[in-house]
């Protein structure tokens, strides 16, 4: 399309040449002609030749003089330029692959792929996508715009047994899984019923792929859970919260809103809103990264301490 056309889709000011044709989105590591760049930093800047448009700051224009689109942001504009180019979803309804249990609801303005599963109780909501091999097992709820990916599976068994004397004797769970608007759900990630109530996921989340969400946990609105992080049942998670790789939530726990959770962390008690904590037991983040600086010196503090027993002793 136009860079002139780009400019008014997407809201911001036009240099250059209006006319100039672009037939994609390229990175800075390789640009190309008939590209545009997306540019938030001089150093790479400075890499591009001139002939190369860009979606840049202001200040860039002035130095370069070249032709592209003018942000005070252009790192927030990045998903706005790809979705530009990127292929739209038109496509609606059930593929005849796919399998839908009669008792389920499917939007007509939904897509279910070849091989996925929507089963009992199940209620997909308008704009949604169900991928290839997704599997919504029972009584899934999703709301408007989301997307499942191919492999993860919504609405198994919750993880839940009691300890009898003649053994573990499994727990019903009756419960569903709710999703709320724009939810997405990362491939081969797994989200189990609730054992009454509902597991439930709030609207404008995003889970990454291989993730595990236990039965009866509740995640708030626009939180983050990046792949391979784990959440025990009955666990809360409020507004806004991120979970970096591979961190766990132990069961039963509430973790205040606007809260981030370091990678490979371990959550084992609840956490105040507006926290950063990491480690295990995660804990604040500045007091784990002494913790980890004093753990390095060990071998010295410990190798000084004896000199100093073996001088007292003499």
């Amino acid at each position: 399309m136009k860079l002139s056309d780009m400019a008014s889709r997407l809201g911001i000011e036009l240099s250059g040449n209006p006319d100039r044709e672009i037939i994609g989105i390229a990175t800075p590591e390789d640009p190309h002609e008939s590209r545009v760049c997306v540019v938030w930093d001089k150093a790479a800047l400075r890499k591009l030749p001139p002939s190369v448009a860009i979606v840049g700051k202001p200040e860039y224009f002035e130095e370069t003089q070249r032709d592209g689109l003018i942000s005070d942001n252009p790192r927030a504009k990045l998903g706005e330029v790809l979705a530009l180019f990127a292929e739209p979803l038109t496509a609606t309804g059930v593929d005849p692959k796919a399998e839908v249990s009669p008792s389920a609801k499917v939007s007509p303005k939904a897509r279910v792929c070849a091989f996925a599963y929507v089963g009992e109780g199940c209620d997909v909501g308008e704009g949604t996508v169900i991928e290839p091999h997704a599997v919504l097992v029972r009584n899934v709820k999703t709301g408007r715009g989301c997307l499942i990916h191919s492999g993860a599976v919504i609405g198994a068994d919750g993880f839940g047994f009691e300890r009898t004397e003649s053994g573990l004797v499994k727990i019903p769970q009756t419960g569903g899984v709710t999703l709320g608007d724009d939810v997405e759900i990362g491939a081969c990630t797994t989200i189990d019923r609730g054992t009454m109530s509902d597991t439930v996921i709030g609207s404008g989340t995003k889970i990454d792929n291989q993730v595990q969400i236990g039965h009866n946990v509740k995640i708030g609105r626009n939180c983050v859970i990046c792949s391979m992080s784990g959440i025990a049942g009955s666990s809360i998670l409020e507004d806004n919260v991120t979970l970096a790789v591979q961190a766990g939530i132990t069961d039963h726990v509430r973790i205040g809103a606007n809260t981030v959770i370091a990678g490979r962390s371990g959550v084992t008690n609840d956490v105040p809103a507006n926290s950063t904590v990491s480690g295990f037991p995660a804990r604040n983040h500045n007091d784990a990264k002494r913790a980890l600086m004093l753990a390095a010196d060990l071998p010295s503090i410990v190798k000084r301490l004896r000199a100093l027993e073996k001088n007292n002793e003499a």
